[in-house]
């Protein structure tokens, strides 16, 4: 990948249900590229497009590009006709649900993905304290059951694995080893609050790990035909971007990605790090921010499925549309530009990021500056795995509060870390 500065131009595609779309960023010029064909199979045509856009735009061609996945998993995940591969969810938790209601999830569009479901009995408590030991028993007939099934997608949380993920990766190593060539997908890798909300975020994660396989291969098959060593990035739901090698392990990260990707788009066509930017959807107008050229995000509920996931995506709350005339502490936009542009916008000139969401006891101001200190790191860690260059990253967010109805000392601490691209990774 040619180094990164005016003579390079950045690509950002948004793979929308029936029709992709990409633009071309170079500098402060921005190329839309039109789609080729109405279908999805449109894009490898339109990256072609947009590659020879760079092309001549820029002297030194195309730099990377980064893909939007996140209108096209969410199309397929709500289509009941929609080839998503059975997923079976395993929760350990110290005793199954009594009522059947509680034990299924309460959006339905998550439980219509899961084919089957077991209880084992296990889970910790927010600090780690075991509430029950793992049934080794109930376990052994899981890894039985499960292997007559020929399920082979399989979404696993256990209560408290935040903090301890004992029983989850122990649970996880059996079915493994019961079904090899598996794909398990653990609540622990998420971090996040809420039994239901970490469910369905692996749920989600599960389902849709074929079909990102198999458009990230589409990707990186394209551009292994196009000139120039083109590097291919992901989306993620905050508005950055991680590895294809990253999204294919987890690809539930990329799902809400366009919102954020939107209003990065925007504040970016108007020359803006800080600013409030309004939007449409579906007819109704809400707002978002951008802070220090990043979006505000946090775990939310995304359109149409139902549920919390624990994964952060863009924060947008309803706005009149005479509201913020003048009176914020930001500039207000209100872009012209249509979403799918802003979104390729965003796309193009996002920056590689990661996300960390968990429980700590503290017990002094002291032992409070180790727990930032630690997680600072280990989200610096993540975010030079999605492609940060060695030196570059930034804690852009680090957030410390109380976890209500919990012991004194119990604190929720989210560090979010964002760097510049690391340009040694053209053509892996």
């Amino acid at each position: 990948m040619p180094a990164q500065g005016d003579d390079v131009a950045h690509i950002g595609v948004t793979l929308r249900p029936h029709r992709a779309h990409a633009a071309v960023v170079h500098g402060a010029t921005v190329l839309p590229v039109e789609p080729v064909a109405p279908a999805r199979a449109d894009l490898e045509g339109v990256i072609a497009a947009a590659v020879g856009v760079a092309l001549r735009a820029a002297p030194g061609g195309a730099g990377a590009v980064t893909v939007d996945l996140a209108p096209l998993l969410l199309d397929t995940l709500v289509r009941t006709e929609a080839e998503v591969p059975p997923v079976a969810a395993v929760r350990i938790v110290p005793r199954a649900a009594t009522d059947p209601a509680l034990a299924r999830s309460p959006a339905e569009l998550v439980e219509r993905r899961i084919a089957r479901r077991w209880t084992v009995a296990g889970g910790h408590d927010l600090l780690g304290n075991e509430l029950t030991p793992l049934d080794g028993d109930g376990l052994a007939l899981l890894c039985e059951e499960l292997a007559g099934t020929g399920i082979r997608h399989v979404a696993i949380v256990a209560a408290g694995s935040q903090a301890r993920p004992a029983h989850e990766r122990e649970v996880a190593d059996a079915i493994l080893a019961a079904v090899p060539g598996a794909h398990v997908s653990v609540a622990s890798d998420y971090g996040g609050q809420g039994l239901v909300a970490r469910e369905a975020t692996v749920v989600i994660d599960s389902a849709l790990t074929a079909l990102t396989e198999r458009v990230l291969d589409r990707c990186e098959r394209t551009l292994a035909r196009l000139p120039g060593s083109l590097e291919l990035r992901v989306a993620r739901g905050d508005g950055g971007y991680s590895t294809p090698s990253r999204i294919r392990v987890t690809p539930v990260v990329a799902f809400g990605a366009t919102e954020a990707l939107e209003l990065c788009g925007a504040a970016h066509l108007a020359g803006l790090d800080d600013c409030r930017v309004l939007l449409s959807r579906d007819g109704r107008p809400v707002a978002g921010e951008v802070r220090h050229g990043l979006a505000v995000v946090r775990p939310d509920v995304p359109v149409g499925i139902g549920t919390e996931l624990v994964v952060p995506m863009a924060v947008l709350t309803g706005a009149p549309p005479d509201s913020y005339p003048g009176g914020a502490d930001v500039p207000v936009i209100r872009p012209e530009a249509p979403p799918h542009v802003l979104a390729c916008v965003g796309a193009a000139i996002s920056q590689p990021a990661s996300w960390l969401d968990e429980v700590a006891f503290i017990e002094s101001a002291a032992e409070l500056d180790h727990v930032r200190r630690d997680a600072e790191e280990r989200a610096t860690a993540m975010v030079m795995a999605n492609g940060a260059a060695p030196g570059s990253t930034r804690v852009a967010e680090v957030s410390t509060v109380a976890v209500p109805y919990s012991p004194s000392g119990t604190i929720r601490i989210r560090v979010r870390v964002a760097g510049s691209p690391d340009t040694s990774l053209a053509g892996r």
